[in-house]
């Protein structure tokens, strides 16, 4: 692994299979949201071209507008699935996951493909000091997240994760993740109303196109 990523990635927390030798990184970003994860996952890529940085939220964003659909929430999350396989399978690092990834579970798709691609694993916070200051986050987040959903999410957060918990970790049921699955931040209530003249419109994953292609 590149040292100079090592050090800009201070306070890493890696958990690779043993015996094994990585050149390649995965970074899990995690954080709640206005955190500063995509301020994060944007120096990293000005510091190394060579980053693909995937996140959910680009599945509802076209022509730069964010508009958050609940119906499509979980096909966006097997489209960034699928858009991080591909670049592992392309051999690309370091692939950057730009997503709340508030429990274990959410990660453990992303991890079993560094196992199965012979990434090395790094978990990343952003080092700001209002990280898990809510007022703050209120203030800051972009996606218009409600105080009360950020608190909620807080609470849920699961700190000192590593390879082999998350690996291990089980996705509840439909019922007991209905208000904390994947992108909490939008299942608890976050919305971006579209602008005027946009209408929603469903966006099958399938459709996508692969920035890294």
């Amino acid at each position: 692994m590149d040292e100079r990523l090592l050090r800009a990635l201070g306070g890493l927390s890696l958990q690779p299979p043993p015996r094994r030798r990585f050149g390649k990184s995965l970074v899990l970003l995690r954080g709640l949201p206005g955190s500063g994860k995509s301020t994060l996952a944007r120096q990293l890529k000005y510091d190394y071209p060579s980053a693909v940085v995937l996140s959910t939220d680009d599945f509802f964003t076209r022509n730069g507008v964010y508009v958050f659909e609940p119906d499509f929430l979980e096909d966006a999350h097997k489209w960034n699935q699928k858009r991080a396989r591909k670049a592992m399978k392309n051999g690309k690092s370091p692939v950057i996951i730009d997503n709340t990834n508030i429990h274990a579970w959410e990660m453990k798709p992303y991890v079993m493909m560094a196992r199965e691609n012979s990434y090395e694993v790094i978990f990343r916070e952003p080092d700001t000091p209002w990280k898990f200051n809510v007022h703050e986050l209120t203030r800051r987040n972009i996606h218009d997240v409600p105080r009360q959903k950020i608190q909620r999410m807080k609470e849920e957060y699961e700190h000192h994760v590593t390879f082999h918990s998350v690996l291990h970790a089980q996705q509840p049921g439909r019922d007991d993740r209905s208000a904390t699955g994947p992108s909490t931040a939008h299942s608890l209530g976050a919305h971006h109303s579209p602008p005027p003249g946009c209408s929603h419109r469903p966006r099958p994953a399938r459709t996508r196109t692969l920035p890294f292609c």
